[in-house]
């Protein structure tokens, strides 16, 4: 069936468990450039996942999936369908008391620690059919921390990929990192909570090298945000009122903006950014019902 693969703690996190409207651009590019081309990838395929350890402090989960994406309108004689599979899998160690794939303090109790671990990977040599050609070998991994105090939370990750022999051009390497470090506090006895983000990602991608097949990223330089959010919980995630406002910007001369995943922006991917300066600002308002 149609399945989620491993990838960084934030997209491994459901929508309406967030602290934020929506993931972080850093976490939006992780996902962006794997098959799918969204933050939250779902792919054909098996996984095997469980939990283990004298209170199931460890879990774990690994898939294989076709490589494409969760595009219905992929198929035997589509030349964009590849040829191989792709492998991802991730371990998550819960150290102190559990927080699970969650955002927020919601579920903390005063004085208590919390704390979570955790690390993935993915891998994908991304072929075409008809003809057999190269477009890239995808590698992707990173590492996530996750903790909490009372009425505190936080997440940080850091993220790193790598399309290799971009077009079997000679073994032409394209690399990303991606960064994120974010800080919640839910005032205890209310339903008020305040929280902010700092997050980038960069790409060398020094020559230009493009794919017609696979979406890689043409900048070269860093994209940050800072963000900035207050939720107030009318029944805990199911119902709340969330707003936040995100300030992006380029940092270097070939910094270029992805487009759709994040925002519906129409980004600058296929030429520089203007480097130094502001990509805009981003205002979102949102009422989640979870029923």
């Amino acid at each position: 069936g149609q399945i989620r693969t491993a990838t960084t703690r934030q997209a491994m996190v459901s929508p309406e468990m967030q602290q934020f409207v929506d993931v972080s651009l850093a976490t939006a590019y992780m996902g962006w450039l794997m098959p799918g081309y969204t933050d939250r990838i779902r792919d054909h395929g098996f996984s095997i996942h469980g939990a283990f350890g004298c209170n199931n402090e460890w879990s774990y989960l690994f898939t294989v999936t076709n490589g494409d994406g969760g595009d219905s309108i992929r198929n035997v004689i589509d030349v964009r369908t590849s040829d191989n599979l792709a492998y991802s899998g991730r371990v998550n160690w819960a150290f102190l008391n559990p927080i699970g794939y969650q955002e927020g303090a919601l579920r903390n109790q005063t004085c208590n620690w919390y704390g979570e671990v955790g690390a993935w990977g993915y891998y994908y040599t991304d072929r075409v059919d008809r003809a057999h050609a190269t477009v890239t070998d995808f590698l992707a991994y990173g590492i996530d921390l996750a903790l909490a105090y009372g009425g505190w939370s936080f997440t940080a990750a850091y993220n790193a990929a790598t399309h290799s022999d971009v077009g079997g051009a000679g073994g032409v390497d394209v690399d990303h990192t991606a960064f994120l470090v974010q800080l919640g506090y839910h005032f205890p006895g209310t339903a008020w909570e305040i929280a902010a983000r700092w997050d980038a990602y960069e790409s060398d991608n020094p020559n230009a090298i493009a794919s017609a097949t696979n979406q890689i990223p043409l900048g070269n330089g860093t994209v940050s945000e800072f963000a900035f959010g207050v939720n107030y919980y009318l029944n805990g995630h199911g119902n709340k009122l969330s707003l936040d406002v995100s300030f992006v910007e380029g940092s270097d001369a070939g910094s270029a903006l992805l487009f759709d995943p994040y925002t519906g922006y129409p980004g600058t991917n296929g030429a520089a950014g203007t480097g130094d300066s502001s990509y805009g600002t981003l205002i979102r308002f949102q009422w989640q019902l979870a029923l």
